[in-house]
């Protein structure tokens, strides 16, 4: 046994050590790169953000090794999934209730930070207070009614992915109304998002910290968003249940739910990772106690084929349309400016905005630029003080996560992009062990998010 120990104990280093150097040695390319382009100050928050970065991912190499020794990281007896259907379904109906509310309640600030008569505020129902003009929200519906276009600036929405407006599609057939569609199906969705937050969370957290986790995903700032014709419920629904399936080791439903995810949302087929970590782990375990593994092994690799089907079928829709797969690269690129770049470079460009914009538009410092600083620092620095306790599939999801949807020229939606992370959510609620702990942080969520549902109204630069 103390064999064993030692033989974990080196293995953890060598992978610490390796994380530090690999770190170390994109931190001197980058700053090689850039060395004549920017000045020595803006070399300061890369090196915090790919400090935090490896610190993370450091702080979780005892749970990767741990993983790979046992086979398992969850604990079976929590996720006694039977006995807990009726808290599922009363934190369901918990979730659709507090929806309503944040619902009815941006109708009245809207109303409020507009000046609008109190009779006249629920006019603002159907159209005018969660469908903010410059966001992403009207994109989706033209698209659920009009489909893709080649030409034209409707051209353009090839970069929105499919899951959503088809889905507004199909509700539209009875409702004939697709804002009242997608916010049907946002209701729903975030109502059985909170839900499975519980049940996905019960092997990881246990059934208090669990139950605080399924509303803590409600009450994040970005999460505004859910009362809004977005992604973000669908994209929260499809990742928690891939992640629920992948934990009781069903890789063709966790395949299944990665694809839809990937459907919805670009960062939906990262669900992959998790799988494939998991399911190796899960395959050493087999062979280590001599049972057939052949079985294991096929339906992990179904179950991963599958995962890329959603991104496959978006990215056949951009080759039938315009004969180029990665035709939205393009798109994307040309009318947002948005094209891959390192994660770490993200806050210095967004620091220099800050400085630009303190003489040309202070008031956008505070209502764009630092939330989202602030999102992206905090939550490194969330999963580092979690990093040793949560599972190594949470944090290995979030690190790839974190990379791709921060590592974008031009970023103006961290705070909705890493609100709607479920390892995010679990570090969150990891702190909810005592009462008061749990009346601090719901205290501080809704206040952050009425703050930002507040900015949403008056339009600010919430995207």
């Amino acid at each position: 046994m103390e064999v064993g120990k030692n033989k974990s104990g080196a293995a953890v280093k060598v992978l610490q050590y390796v994380s530090v150097l690999t770190a170390a040695g994109a931190y001197a390319i980058y700053v090689f790169k850039h060395e004549n382009e920017y000045p020595w100050y803006d070399f300061l928050a890369p090196l915090l953000t790919l400090a935090l970065f490896a610190g993370v991912l450091i702080a979780a190499m005892p749970r990767l090794v741990s993983l790979f020794s046992q086979g398992n990281e969850f604990d079976p007896a929590e996720a006694r999934y039977g006995k807990r259907r009726g808290n599922f379904f009363l934190i369901v109906l918990g979730a659709l209730a507090l929806h309503v509310f944040t619902y009815l309640l941006g109708i009245c600030v809207c109303g409020l930070c507009r000046g609008v008569e109190s009779s006249k505020w629920f006019e603002y129902f159907s159209r005018i207070a969660w469908m903010k003009e410059n966001t992403d929200a009207q994109h989706y519906i033209n698209i659920a009614e009009n489909w893709y276009q080649t030409t034209g600036n409707d051209r353009l929405l090839l970069v929105f992915f499919p899951m959503l407006p088809l889905l507004i599609r199909c509700f539209n057939l009875v409702l004939h109304d697709s804002y009242l569609s997608a916010t049907l199906i946002n209701t729903i969705a975030t109502a059985l998002a909170s839900g499975m937050t519980y049940l996905t969370l019960l092997p990881v957290l246990g059934n208090k910290r669990s139950k605080a986790a399924a509303f803590i995903a409600l009450l994040l700032p970005g999460a505004i968003f859910f009362n809004s014709p977005m992604t973000e419920p669908l994209f929260l629904l499809f990742s928690v249940c891939g992640f629920f399936f992948m934990q009781k080791r069903n890789y063709i439903m966790a395949g299944v739910f990665t694809a839809l995810a990937g459907f919805t949302r670009s960062l939906g087929v990262l669900l992959a990772v998790p799988i494939a970590i998991l399911g190796l782990a899960h395959v050493i375990s087999l062979i280590r106690s001599k049972q057939k593994v052949g079985g294991t092994i096929a339906k992990l690799i179904i179950g991963l084929v599958i995962s890329t089907m959603g991104t496959l079928a978006y990215l056949a829709i951009n080759y039938s349309l315009h004969g180029d797969p990665f035709k939205f690269l393009e798109y994307q690129w040309n009318n947002w400016h948005q094209a891959a770049c390192p994660f770490f470079d993200t806050p210095r460009y967004m620091i220099s905005y800050i400085i630009y914009d303190m003489s040309r538009d202070p008031m956008r410092i505070f209502f764009m630029w630092i939330p989202e600083l602030v999102v992206i620092i905090a939550s490194l620095g969330l999963m580092l003080a979690k990093g040793r306790k949560l599972p190594f599939t949470y944090t290995v999801y979030f690190l790839c996560y974190f990379a791709v949807s921060v590592g974008c020229t031009w970023l103006l939606s961290s705070v909705r992009y890493l609100c709607a992370a479920l390892p995010v959510i679990a570090a969150a609620a990891h702190s909810c062990d005592k009462k008061w702990k749990t009346a601090v942080i719901f205290s501080l969520t809704a206040v952050m998010y009425i703050f930002y549902m507040v900015l949403y109204m008056k339009r600010f630069a919430v995207y």
